[in-house]
C-alpha cells in the first residue's frame, strides 16, 4: 500500500493540482492525505475531484487554519471512513491485512496541543 501525505499550506495554489497529478503519476499512491487544505466546501468540492480519485472524503478548515482531505482508490484496497473529526479522518483499509489509517493536522500553537 502506498499513501502520500502533504502539508500543501492551500490547495488553492496553482501549482498543487500538478504537484499532486505528478505524485499520482510517478508514485502511484493507493491513498493521499493532504493537510491544511485552507478552503471552504463549495471550494474543496471543486477541487478534491480533478485530483484523479475514486473516492474523496474531507473535514472543513476552523475559520482559515487547517483543514484535511483523504482521497483514495479502491483498486487494490478498500478503504472506508471510520470516523471524521476537526483535525483527523480514521480510515479503516483493507489490503493484504486490516488496517487503521488515521490522517492528522495537529494543532501548531502550544496551548492547543495538550488538549488535541
Amino acid at each position: 500500500m502506498h499513501i502520500i501525505s502533504w502539508n500543501v499550506q492551500g490547495v488553492k495554489k496553482s501549482q498543487v493540482l500538478q504537484e499532486i497529478l505528478f505524485l499520482k503519476y510517478t508514485h502511484k499512491p493507493n491513498m493521499l492525505f493532504i493537510s491544511e487544505t485552507m478552503v471552504n466546501k463549495k471550494n474543496i468540492m471543486d477541487i478534491l475531484p480533478k485530483m484523479g480519485f475514486e473516492h474523496i472524503d474531507y473535514v472543513e478548515p476552523v475559520n482559515h487554519s487547517g483543514g484535511l482531505a483523504a482521497l483514495w482508490n479502491n483498486e487494490t484496497i478498500c478503504a472506508s471512513i471510520l470516523r471524521k473529526e476537526q483535525r483527523a479522518i480514521h480510515m479503516l483499509v483493507h489490503d493484504t491485512e486490516k488496517t487503521i489509517v488515521s490522517g492528522v493536522y495537529a494543532p501548531a500553537q502550544q496551548r492547543d496541543k495538550d488538549s488535541f
